[in-house]
């Protein structure tokens, strides 16, 4: 079985451990935690709703980390092809093949870029994310990488100043000292205090830490705009106004067989009633339909209630932005005959899983128009420390 979960050949300081279910979570935590250097700092994220139990399991060992984002929501992206190396094994269990970068960091990228945001902005995301997941030896050992890849002490690309700091008091000293001046800048500067301020919130909506993500109260507001009673149903007041002339024609009609006479009350009521269907509404069966229409598009307000709470969870699952959600509102609206559809959603057993059905038809067709990408290098992260220092 190809383990893509057991990272022993990669040295890293993240180990991504994003599997659907806590049993294999945690078994995967106990085989990482027996092969992890004990010498060097190592972590082991896990996603952010499972993060509290796994973490309590292993007697909340410090390097047990809470992911920025849920397992669904990785899984949403993986689907959808999106980010290059993100891979998938047999088991469920997601991770990055060949990529040496935490699961937040990468997806905080994506998910910036997606919303709009430059390359640069959108490392820069990724880098405070990586932050506040890991912390401080997230900076450290992204900026050792860098020195050691680049051989600094014989090469000045990084900065003419760090190769002298490297030559005086050696590659670790200046590692160290530079990741402590980026962690502290990034949780405290003036520019970025709002994002800071987000990232430390473990109890905000996962994706709010990108650029751009909507909050809870965005997309509940957005959605109830748009698909509301009122705009989906702006003909039910004129239903109800036909079928009430039918039953108002029906009681003229008995006042019509009142007047008739020399008859028993009895024939004038039936025949007053016949004759006031037909001038309301010309055949009973027309009556009837007109009735269960009506009544059927109510049911269609309940179905509409149950269709907006599904459609909330999964705009948070896949991580829509405003501009995303506003184009499948758009196509629901446009594309979709709604009354016919809750008419359907009315008559299955299981109504929620109609909606999300057909919800997901959608979501998935807009995250595939997404642009692919490439995570950042460890250079660019590193570029991204650097403008912190």
């Amino acid at each position: 079985m190809d383990q893509i979960w057991l990272s022993n050949n990669r040295r890293q300081i993240v180990h991504n451990v994003y599997c659907p279910n806590i049993n294999d979570a945690i078994a995967i935590c106990e085989i990482e935690l027996k092969q992890l250097d004990q010498e060097q700092s190592n972590y082991l994220e896990v996603p952010f709703e499972q993060y509290h139990e796994i973490h309590a399991h292993f007697n909340n060992s410090d390097i047990i980390k809470q992911g920025a984002f849920t397992y669904e929501q990785v899984r949403h992206i993986l689907d959808a092809g999106n980010i290059h190396n993100l891979v998938i094994d047999e088991r469920g269990c997601i991770d990055f093949k060949k990529e040496i970068i935490g699961m937040s960091t990468a997806i905080s990228f994506a998910q910036s870029k997606w919303n709009g945001a430059e390359r640069s902005t959108a490392v820069e995301n990724a880098v405070l994310t990586g932050l506040t997941v890991i912390g401080e030896p997230f900076a450290e050992e992204i900026i050792e990488k860098q020195i050691d890849n680049l051989n600094i002490v014989d090469h000045i690309e990084l900065d003419e100043g760090i190769a002298s700091a490297v030559k005086k008091n050696g590659a670790k000293a200046v590692v160290k000292r530079m990741a402590s001046t980026a962690t502290k800048k990034a949780m405290y500067s003036s520019v970025i205090a709002k994002k800071a301020i987000t990232l430390l919130n473990a109890n905000v909506v996962t994706g709010a830490i990108v650029t751009g993500v909507m909050s809870s109260v965005d997309i509940i507001r957005a959605i109830k705009n748009q698909m509301s009673p009122a705009q989906l149903f702006k003909n039910i007041s004129k239903t109800a106004a036909s079928v009430a002339g039918s039953i108002i024609g029906l009681i003229v009609g008995g006042g019509i067989g009142l007047s008739i006479p020399n008859v028993s009350t009895t024939v004038i009521s039936l025949i007053g009633g016949i004759v006031g269907l037909i001038i309301g509404s010309i055949l009973t069966t027309t009556l009837v339909k007109k009735v269960l229409d009506l009544f059927i598009k109510d049911d269609a307000v309940k179905m509409l209630e149950i269709f907006n709470e599904e459609l909330i969870n999964l705009v948070e699952q896949y991580l829509l932005n405003e501009k995303e959600l506003q184009l499948v509102l758009s196509d629901f609206n446009e594309m979709y005959n709604m009354q016919e559809e809750f008419r359907k959603m009315y008559a299955t057993e299981d109504r929620v899983a109609y909606a999300r059905a057909m919800i997901e038809k959608e979501l998935n067709r807009i995250v595939r128009l997404r642009m692919y990408l490439q995570v950042p290098t460890n250079e660019e992260l590193y570029g991204a420390i650097k403008r912190l220092v």
